[in-house]
């Protein structure tokens, strides 16, 4: 019986180990994009066009471009402190309504939500205004704010993970704990500052994938009206941290940089870098079923920073950081 129980657990450990160290598939970009950009750090996709900012025009924040022509179709959001202008934009929404498509911009330092129509952005090639524009409460200090199917979810400086807004980005309730480092009693300030990351929805705004930079640890939330709760999280690395006074000091290797839903499944970009001076980047796209379980390991050769995934397709755009930034274009069956 006791050389039966060795041999069983034998296997079990072989088993868990070839689990671990079974070999990351290759992932080579098809294509990139023959564009001119300038330091993009956001990216979305609809249709046949993608949305960057950060444009290489310096009068424009963000590039349209039109990936039938491999060119930048038109650039829009002026910088400027003007009426319908941006001084700095940390997050950038897409999302369906009645069969229309529009695009969402958050200007942190000013508070301000401003939200356009495609199709009219499309036929006035940028030269028009917003459909709409909102400031957020004065004394908030959010860093996105995301589109739900009544009101919009918000994260940053806040005391709660989760913040929900109404129509009138109004605060109506406060969600979630931040995650901790063992034994500590940091407040809120230094966990929303050790939790930054990156949020991103399902078309039907239903369901909500949340990354942090500092940590290898990808969660999947359900929303429903008002109220988020958890599915599930995946650790793939640790999170920790030390305080030089109010100095965030990362200690774990950076963690998973973006997610998004593609299809039934799960994308997301893997670091896994020791904290460096400059950004870090990513070199491994991780892919999850719908019930959080991790299905396969690509490595790309390529510092990645984030991506998207073209709608109904299996297309995979990145912006990548080698000697200029760039866009490249995988496809995953």
């Amino acid at each position: 019986m006791k050389n039966l129980m060795s041999i069983f657990s034998l296997l079990i450990l072989m088993a868990c180990s070839s689990k671990e160290t079974s070999p990351i598939k290759k992932l080579i970009a098809v294509d990139s994009l023959n564009i001119e950009l300038g330091m993009p750090t956001l990216i979305k996709a609809t249709n046949n066009q993608l949305f960057v900012n950060n444009s290489f025009t310096g009068t424009y924040f963000i590039d349209v471009i039109d990936l039938k022509g491999d060119s930048i179709q038109y650039s829009f959001a002026t910088r400027g402190q003007g009426p319908h202008e941006f001084l700095q934009i940390t997050s950038l929404d897409i999302y369906p309504d009645n069969d229309k498509w529009y695009i969402q911009l958050f200007d942190n330092l000013q508070r301000k939500v401003v939200i356009y129509s495609i199709d009219s952005l499309n036929y006035y090639q940028g030269k028009c205004i917003p459909m709409m524009e909102m400031k957020a409460p004065v004394d908030s200090r959010f860093l996105e704010i995301y589109k739900l199917s009544k009101g919009y979810i918000a994260t940053g400086r806040t005391e709660k993970k989760f913040t929900f807004l109404d129509d009138s980005l109004s605060i109506q309730n406060m969600y979630g704990d931040y995650l901790t480092r063992k034994n500590n009693n940091d407040d809120f300030t230094i966990l929303s500052k050790a939790n930054y990351g990156r949020l991103s929805l399902d078309e039907n705004r239903t369901h909500l994938l949340s990354v942090i930079f500092m940590s290898g640890i990808i969660s999947q939330y359900t929303i429903l009206e008002n109220e988020i709760s958890k599915e599930w999280d995946y650790i793939y690395s640790d999170f920790d941290y030390t305080l030089k006074g109010d100095m965030i000091i990362q200690q774990s290797p950076t963690g998973y940089l973006a997610a998004n839903f593609w299809d039934k499944d799960i994308l997301a970009l893997y670091s896994g870098e020791k904290k460096q001076k400059s950004t870090n980047f990513a070199k491994e796209f991780h892919r999850f079923d719908a019930n959080g379980k991790l299905i396969g390991k690509y490595a790309v050769d390529s510092k990645l920073f984030n991506f998207c995934v073209l709608p109904n397709t299996n297309f995979i755009y990145a912006i990548s950081y080698e000697s200029d930034p760039k866009i490249l274009l995988f496809k995953l069956d």
